[in-house]
């Protein structure tokens, strides 16, 4: 954590306002914008969330409507391969898809 940041109040044209210096400003622009990023990263986490679990969702509805004997794996195959792929590390692969080494 950084240092405190020394405030004083003003009066401009009949409005109280807070003064700060200009490195202390520059100390709370650069905190907004990392809250920012970090909201945007989170928004978008939790939308991919939400769309694994529609897919789950789906495969689950596939899997409950078959059959013993009937073979759903080119149904759930376009279920999957519909979706973004993301490696563990959290950057797109080129194609799509990667293998997990054993």
């Amino acid at each position: 954590m950084g240092r405190r940041i020394d405030r004083h109040t003003v009066v401009v044209d009949g409005r109280e306002m807070i003064a700060v210096r200009p490195a202390d400003f520059d100390r709370l622009d650069a905190s907004r914008r990392q809250v920012g990023a970090r909201s945007a990263r989170a928004t978008r986490m939790h939308q991919q969330l939400q769309d694994a679990r529609a897919r789950l969702a789906r495969v689950e509805s596939i899997l409950a409507e078959a059959g013993p004997a009937e073979c759903v794996c080119e149904q759930i195959a376009a279920v999957v391969q519909h979706s973004e792929r993301v490696t563990p590390a959290g950057s797109p692969t080129k194609t799509g898809l990667r293998r997990q080494r054993r």
